[in-house]
């Protein structure tokens, strides 16, 4: 290639801003295939339900962010309200507890609005410890979807 063609190329505005969008296209391919993705099990509503219903008692995770809470102040039955950003708090405040033992064989079911945030709150108890952490597929929108019950949020946690 002539030297001065190669120089015209470079110089053009063309050139770099399909450089940058090739830049973060593979950014971007790279970033999804190494995202960490749930690797355990994930469980329909109508799953969570029959658990219920059985007498498992599985411990339901309700990681949803404040705002998602307003906007549907409404969870499943018996669920525990925590959002996904005290999770890390209330895992090392629970490790202290003798009937946090328990609570680490225990069958744990996270939801959230986002699969995402669900994962990372199922990941994070893993790591502290916790065994048996299911995911429920679709969150309150599929529960809701499969007929299933709600109830209110109590007021100290619709905030």
């Amino acid at each position: 290639m002539d030297a001065a063609l190669f120089d015209r190329i470079l110089s053009t505005q063309q050139f770099w801003v399909a450089a940058g969008c090739l830049g973060v296209a593979i950014w971007a391919a790279i970033y999804a295939w190494r995202r960490d993705r749930w690797k355990g099990r994930i469980l329909e509503p109508v799953q969570v339900q029959e658990l219920i219903a059985a007498g498992e008692d599985p411990l339901v995770w309700d990681t949803r962010k404040p705002v998602h809470k307003r906007r549907d102040p409404h969870t499943i039955t018996g669920a525990l309200v925590l959002p996904l950003e005290q999770v890390p708090a209330r895992l090392r405040e629970m490790a202290a507890h003798r009937r946090f033992q328990e609570l680490r064989t225990a069958e744990v079911i996270v939801f959230d609005t986002a699969i995402d945030r669900a994962t990372l709150a199922a990941k994070l108890m893993q790591s502290n410890g916790m065994c048996n952490v299911a995911l429920m597929r679709g969150g309150l929108k599929a529960w809701r979807a499969a007929g299933l019950p709600t109830t209110p949020l109590p007021e100290e946690n619709d905030r």
